[in-house]
């Protein structure tokens, strides 16, 4: 399977770009604390994910998520609600013995709400044949009357040559109100597209995660300037971007998901992002983890 990536498109998703803040948001004293909780809540998910998940149950890994969550998978595909994450999941393991590998990254925690980032390994056969996918994941978590569930997740392939279906393309239901960051996506693609890489290379934090579609993560503020100015010499512009939802996770952070176009030398591209955003001092949203999934066929 060929995954087309606008590489390194994926730096420049969801760059929540507001003006510049001069100095990064701090940690507070209140996150800090909860990291613990939140690691330890965030690994109690994955493992049970995984567990039932290479057990072949995916109603039991469905039952890890909320009633109106959503699963954004790598094809694009996005799932809404338990019921029809489970029968995804569930149709995903039998069409091809599929077994997970979940690495868990970084969790944040933000009181009763945690992000966390991952990569995982998906591994199954494909006529006859060993394959294997591989890409990152996003994910949210939210703690009612003390049992975690998953709200969100978002992921993506970090090669672009896989050898496992990614699931099919699905119609999206109604976005649920991204206005948060809105005109964070409408600033990026006019400063983009004028060919200001500096301008919107400067609304991120300077220790930035970008865990871009069909690339290896990469870190830092002076690597998504590289990869913004790369694209825009090669010819790549953006259409727009589309925020699907968003919302606060505490006074300094923001958590959310969309969609974006592209236009260049190979045609018009596309795909899915997720993304956690960091208030600046002057309270402008600047983008500290995004992950981006490019659309086959797009």
């Amino acid at each position: 399977m060929r995954i087309r990536t606008l590489a390194p498109l994926a730096l420049a998703l969801t760059v929540a770009c507001g003006e510049p803040a001069t100095d990064d948001a701090a940690m507070t004293d209140d996150m800090a604390e909860a990291m613990p909780d939140a690691e330890a809540a965030m690994t109690e998910i994955t493992d049970y994910w995984q567990t039932h998940f290479n057990m072949g149950h995916g109603s039991m890994v469905a039952s890890k998520y909320a009633e109106d969550a959503i699963l954004w998978g790598s094809s694009g595909a996005m799932l809404y609600g338990r019921e029809a994450i489970g029968a995804g999941l569930q149709a995903r393991i039998d069409a091809e013995g599929s077994q997970i590998a979940i690495h868990p990254g970084e969790t944040m925690g933000f009181g009763d709400q945690l992000v966390a980032r991952g990569h995982y390994v998906l591994t199954g056969e494909v006529d006859g044949r060993a394959a294997t996918n591989s890409g990152y994941y996003m994910a949210l978590a939210d703690n009612t009357d003390g049992e975690w569930s998953l709200k969100g997740m978002v992921s993506n392939l970090d090669t672009p040559d896989q050898t496992m279906s990614a699931g099919e393309m699905m119609e999206q239901t109604e976005g649920m109100g991204g206005d948060l960051i809105q005109a964070s996506g409408d600033y990026f693609v006019t400063h983009y597209n004028m060919g200001h890489a500096s301008m919107v290379a400067d609304t991120y934090t300077e220790d930035a995660v970008a865990m871009m579609a069909g690339e290896p993560a990469r870190e830092g503020r002076a690597a998504v300037e590289e990869g913004l100015q790369a694209m825009f010499d090669a010819g790549v512009t953006f259409t727009g971007m589309t925020a699907w939802s968003a919302h606060d996770l505490d006074e300094g952070h923001v958590a959310g998901v969309g969609t974006y176009g592209t236009e260049g030398p190979d045609g018009a591209g596309g795909g899915h992002f997720a993304a956690l955003y960091a208030r600046g001092e002057d309270g402008s949203l600047m983008l500290h983890w995004l992950l981006t999934g490019a659309h086959p066929g797009m």
